[in-house]
């Protein structure tokens, strides 16, 4: 089942990693398509692979994809990356309500 907490968070990182690609438009011109893209890629697979899988493998996918976009947020640090940290670290606590939401024993909380 899929988590609504998770999706929630991912949209924001989404549209946080777009809102700030379209601010920084104005600066860098195309250039913004090397250092958001990626990030701004992954938060739209994230949210792809959150809603369609019913398995533990989406928190995992998430989570893979939050580490990628720190990673990539720290490797352009100059060029605007340091702004990315912020929906990569909200993909990787999506990463985290998503695993809570799947657990097999977290049938309680519902």
């Amino acid at each position: 089942m899929s988590s609504p907490g998770a999706r929630a968070l991912i949209v924001v990182a989404l549209v946080g990693v777009l809102g700030l690609a379209v601010w920084a438009w104005e600066i860098s011109g195309p250039a913004v398509f090397l250092v958001f893209g990626p990030t701004a890629v992954g938060a739209a697979v994230a949210l792809w692979v959150e809603r369609a899988s019913v398995t533990m493998r989406a928190p995992a996918v998430i989570a893979a994809v939050g580490a990628a976009s720190v990673a990539w947020g720290l490797m352009t640090l100059l060029g605007g990356g340091l702004l990315l940290l912020v929906p990569a670290l909200l993909l990787l606590v999506a990463a985290m309500i998503s695993w809570v939401d799947r657990r097999p024993d977290a049938s309680w909380t519902r």
